[in-house]
């Protein structure tokens, strides 16, 4: 890169441990693409000064600037790419890395986040072993990685339930365009944790991802790694659902409208959501389709990419009828969220128009062959991206009105690998 030019890559990284970044920056200059700079932003007291001096090079101190999401911020706003990345200050790039990401951006120009497969390292740079439950999705494979012969995990793809997930989520390497970045509203300078997934899910709204299926990223696991920490990583269990919670349903309405498939609001008379359909038995101000489920609905098989069904179950007498239309109303992948009164608590039964009654248990007849061959009428197969009972506010609880919450996703032809256990 000539001196005083823009570059198209600018990788970040914040660092207040600076024990491998001699080793980044070598990764950086062994780059067969050499249009980059590198923003290093310190702080918590660090200080570095490369081995090896390179102009493209910007080291700041930022001892101010508290938690991973500001630096990651304040690392962004200095930077002049179109394209940024994200480096961790203790990993390395593939030497194809950066040419890899710019020809998946330049084929893919619909594409605001791109992102590769990962092999995990030691401290010392090592081959590393550990792999996570294969039964939860994960594959892996050997790959040579400039002269390394490592173990490669094979990134997800880039499913509303991954992304709305970190631990499926897009892994490293990560990039982004730099208007996708600003139009998302960047990093959230107020997290400590969680960063990633959070700007992720706000991406995954402004636009598709794309997966290059190669290991482009070298990952060091160490004993002074964030989620080694008990206290952390407890809290990152924690918020990871919590964020899940926040956005599955407008990272689902985002891939739906993409792909150019129908949003159902099922039950529509009061509070359709904006973006979808409303189906329900009477006319309404927010009813488009007047029908009587588990009647076949006027629309075609795998049409639909995303079904609403909040205080709507109860009301349909005939469950596996109903299951059966929705999942085939649904496309591969597609996703139903339900949202029902809890036979656990008094809700289910203290409304005299509900006449049909379920709790999580009801739902394990849909996603495990072991429930549904007890019920051989059963066609829908659905994987279960989220299964849990609550309560909605503190009038609920104080009454006693538990909900039962479960998320599906249509598991059929085509759909998508997605993490967590499928149990067929």
């Amino acid at each position: 890169m000539k001196p005083n030019t823009t570059p198209r890559f600018s990788v970040f990284t914040p660092s207040h441990r600076p024990r491998f970044l001699d080793e980044c920056l070598a990764t950086l200059q062994g780059q067969s693409s050499s249009d980059w700079e590198w923003i290093v932003l310190l702080n918590n007291g660090a200080r570095w000064r490369p081995e090896r001096p390179d102009d493209r090079v910007r080291v700041e101190i930022a001892d101010e600037v508290r938690g991973v999401g500001a630096a990651k911020r304040r690392a962004c706003e200095l930077a002049r790419g179109e394209i940024l990345v994200e480096l961790d200050h203790d990993d390395l790039l593939a030497r194809d890395c950066l040419a890899e990401l710019g020809k998946a951006f330049d084929e893919h120009p619909e594409a605001v986040l791109a992102y590769s497969n990962t092999a995990q390292i030691t401290e010392d740079g090592g081959r590393d072993d550990s792999r996570f439950n294969e039964v939860y999705g994960w594959q892996y494979q050997d790959v040579d990685v400039d002269g390394r012969r490592l173990l490669a995990a094979t990134s997800m793809a880039p499913t509303p339930h991954n992304v709305s997930y970190i631990w499926y989520a897009p892994n490293h390497v990560r990039a982004f365009r730099r208007d996708a970045y600003d139009k998302a509203g960047g990093y959230d300078a107020t997290r400590t944790v969680l960063d990633d997934q959070d700007l992720m899910c706000r991406l995954f709204q402004a636009g598709d991802f794309h997966h290059i299926d190669r290991c482009l990223y070298l990952q060091r696991i160490h004993s002074t790694n964030t989620q080694r920490d008990p206290e952390i990583n407890a809290r990152i269990q924690r918020e990871t659902v919590a964020l899940y919670d926040k956005y599955i349903e407008a990272n689902a309405l985002a891939w739906t409208q993409r792909r150019g498939l129908l949003a159902l609001d099922l039950g529509a008379a009061h509070r359709k959501p904006p973006g979808y359909l409303g189906v329900d038995q009477y006319p309404g101000e927010a009813v488009d389709i007047v029908a009587t489920l588990p009647d076949r609905l006027d629309l075609p098989d795998d049409s639909v990419g995303l079904m609403r069904a909040v205080d709507f179950l109860e009301h349909v007498p005939a469950k596996v009828p109903l299951i059966n239309e929705l999942y085939r109303l649904l496309a591969p992948g597609g996703m139903l969220l339900t949202m029902t009164p809890s036979s656990d608590g008094r809700g289910a039964y203290q409304d005299p128009t509900h006449v049909a009654f379920y709790n999580e248990n009801s739902f394990w007849y849909y996603t495990d062959n072991q429930y549904r061959a007890f019920v051989p009428e059963i066609e829908a197969r659905f994987q279960n991206s989220r299964l849990v009972t609550y309560f909605p506010t503190d009038w609920h609880s104080k009454n006693r009105i538990s909900y039962v919450v479960a998320n599906l996703i249509a598991m059929k032809d085509g759909a998508a690998r997605c993490g967590g256990p499928l149990k067929v």
